[in-house]
């Protein structure tokens, strides 16, 4: 043992990995021999900080993330633990069976005394021991501390934030490694990468474009026109004709989306891909973002008096969780000139700022959604005298939003934004709007993972809906002096007015 010990603790982690074996994907049994991106992994987990690797396409991440835990593990002489997590236990049984791999195929004469081997342990006499545990078993890591843990195809956890804090209360100081693809914009997995680009994560982050792969070239000499598009993908990312060759070629093969999906340049890119998301990046492309702030006011057009307008509101409880959002929309444009977002102010006290947007422009017709608290707001805007609201042409009721109501709302927004009537939307519509997927069963589902319930993207959809009720040239509803008196109230009881808060 004294002799093994002194000859494995000889080698580095790459020399050590480069002495494993796997299974091909014939089935045949190959010698790891780690590509450039995989030595990157490996010198990045040598850093033992937390790590997180976006895998665009088939580079062996995770067993390079295992081959590397396998190393940790076998030439520890401590009694530590690496823990293989996932929301389900079949999946981390899956990977465990890759460490057994590297484990079976060692020349005899290297093979360790192992202490336990059954389906969810492997460990080694006097050394460390790697395991296999899910999030929702009883116990699961609660019982240990964990001086690594691996989560594989975070992005698609069914529960992806208790999966996160199942691993973080068993690392202590250790090192937390996640590795997945691109599930679906905003994923579990965006969300971390884009808190490390922010500055508010501190992981080691490794994506891999394909422009760095050497072999993806074709070298030959054939002439080819390029198209505008391959030229600005030249200019930004310094690609060589040999690159927009192979390019070409794997589009004619695969197609445009799966390339992109397969083979992305940047994050962007990667998280192209539709997967189970309502809208599809190419619906955005054209649409451009402005940024605001997340409470209060935001004007970005003031009101025109040749314009009519619509109103949608979704309502909260005002306790700090979802979001009240107040969102108006141009008849003649069909763009929000004006957002107002809060999440501490209550269905009651909601009223007076709908009715300080509502007057400001030019008496625009209002949906409130009529679900939970917004019955309540409804019958505070009735009792303070406004009655430009929204009702049911067919049954003059308020709306509701029912398994079969919610896609009609979201398909005719949909219809204005594929068409091209939306050009410009705030960043926090525009990642909710991004952030809706469809279930297997085709329900619309909200982000679970952002900090709102997409108020804002069900403000817009129920100020679109109610615009389709809205005249070109409306009526007033009010006499001017009693608009001019409710503006004057509803200024001294909810702070300063829309007009004082412009984007630009």
């Amino acid at each position: 043992m004294s002799s093994l010990t002194t000859f494995v603790n000889s080698l580095t982690a790459l020399e050590f990995i480069s002495r494993l074996s796997i299974i091909g994907k014939d089935g045949k049994l190959i010698t790891l021999t780690p590509t450039a991106e995989q030595i990157e992994i490996i010198e990045t987990l040598e850093k033992d900080d937390d790590t997180i690797i976006l895998k665009p396409r088939q580079i062996g991440s995770s067993t390079i993330v295992a081959a590397y835990l396998f190393y940790k593990a076998y030439t520890s002489t401590e009694p530590v633990t690496y823990a293989i997590l996932s929301y389900k236990l079949s999946s981390s049984k899956h990977l465990l069976n890759i460490h057994k791999t590297f484990y079976n195929y060692l020349p005899k004469i290297l093979q360790r005394e192992l202490d336990v081997d059954n389906s969810t342990e492997l460990s080694f006499v006097g050394g460390g021991r790697i395991i296999a545990v899910a999030s929702t078993q009883k116990g699961g890591l609660r019982s240990f501390t964990a001086s690594a843990i691996h989560i594989s195809e975070y992005a698609f956890a069914e529960n992806p934030e208790e999966l996160k804090a199942t691993a973080i209360s068993a690392l202590n100081d250790g090192q937390l490694i996640i590795e997945s693809t691109a599930n679906f914009f905003n994923d579990c997995l965006h969300k971390e990468i884009l808190k490390k680009q922010s500055g508010g994560a501190h992981y080691n982050y490794l994506f891999f474009k394909w422009s760095d792969h050497h072999t993806y070239t074709i070298h030959n000499d054939d002439e080819i026109e390029t198209t505008d598009e391959e030229d600005e993908l030249s200019r930004v990312h310094d690609l060589s004709l040999a690159q927009l060759k192979w390019r070409r070629e794997k589009i004619s093969k695969l197609g445009h989306e799966k390339f992109v999906r397969e083979f992305p340049l940047n994050l962007e890119e990667a998280y192209r891909i539709s997967g189970s998301t309502y809208f599809t990046f190419d619906d955005f492309i054209d649409i451009e973002k402005l940024d605001v702030e997340p409470v209060g006011w935001t004007t970005f057009e003031d009101p025109d008096p040749n314009d009519s307008y619509a109103v949608g509101v979704d309502t909260s409880g005002g306790v700090g969780r979802d979001w009240s959002v107040i969102t108006v929309v141009s008849k003649l444009t069909h763009q929000i000139v004006c957002i107002w977002r809060d999440n501490r102010t209550s269905p009651i006290e909601l009223s007076q700022y709908i009715e300080e947007a509502a007057i400001s422009y030019n008496n625009a017709l209002v949906l409130v959604e009529a679900n939970n608290y917004g019955l309540a707001t409804i019958n505070e805007l009735g009792h303070n005298g406004y009655g430009r609201l929204w009702k049911d042409p067919k049954n003059g009721k308020d709306f509701l939003t029912t398994s079969k109501s919610k896609p009609l709302l979201f398909e005719n927004m949909k219809k204005f934004i594929q068409q091209g009537y939306i050009q410009i939307l705030d960043n926090i519509t525009l990642l909710e709007l991004r952030s809706l997927t469809i279930d297997q069963k085709g329900i619309i589902k909200f982000a679970d993972n952002i900090d709102s319930h997409s108020d804002n993207a069900m403000a817009f959809a129920l100020a679109l809906w109610c615009l389709n009720d809205v005249n070109v040239k409306p009526r007033a509803y009010l006499p001017e002096w009693i608009v001019s008196r409710k503006g004057d109230n509803i200024r001294q009881k909810a702070g300063a007015g829309v007009s004082n808060h412009r984007r630009y």
